[in-house]
């Protein structure tokens, strides 16, 4: 059951990252800046931090499949891309102990490992012509923040329907 309620909350997320968000993004207001949620990502590494790094490559291919079939040309660059990122971190995520803080820094930096691999590989393949200065500054850093705060708002509910899953895979070994 705890299963099926983090994959509707993945799947919410992900409907919350292409229909309502794009309502407050900010070229809608003709601002410079590019506000790209990463939502499911942000939880995918949770998960791979949390319950194990096999669990968020699972959920990565799932969930970046969907997001390459709805919303890129190219199948397989967000599938590669999240699982690989969630799988990296969740075996970081072992070496460090885990709060609020480390987990930050943890899912920062698969954000980071995630954007830099889709902006590096759509440049290689001409499809984005964004110069890395515009990159940094109108697109990963405000997504960076973006990003990060809600990462320290859905946190401790994340943790603990992943703490609880974990408890009940356990209880079934």
């Amino acid at each position: 059951m705890k299963q099926l309620l983090l994959s509707g909350t993945l799947f919410v997320l992900f409907l919350i990252e292409g229909t309502v968000f794009q309502v407050f993004a900010p070229e809608q207001y003709d601002l410079e800046f590019q506000l790209i949620p990463r939502f499911v990502a942000v939880v995918v590494l949770l998960v791979g931090m949390y319950l194990s790094p096999m669990f968020g490559v699972i959920f990565g291919v799932i969930f970046g499949l969907l997001h390459d079939l709805i919303y890129t040309d190219l199948v397989g660059v967000y599938m590669f891309g999240i699982a690989v990122s969630a799988y990296i971190i969740g075996y970081l995520a072992k070496v460090f102990q885990l709060n609020w803080f480390t987990s930050l820094v943890l899912v920062l930096l698969g954000f980071t490992m995630l954007e830099f691999y889709v902006y590096e590989l759509f440049s290689l393949i001409n499809i984005t012509n964004l110069s890395f200065n515009s990159f940094i500054h109108d697109r990963y850093l405000p997504s960076l923040i973006l990003n990060g705060i809600f990462m320290l708002i859905v946190y401790f509910p994340v943790k603990r329907l992943l703490e609880e899953l974990s408890e009940s895979r356990r209880q079934e070994n």
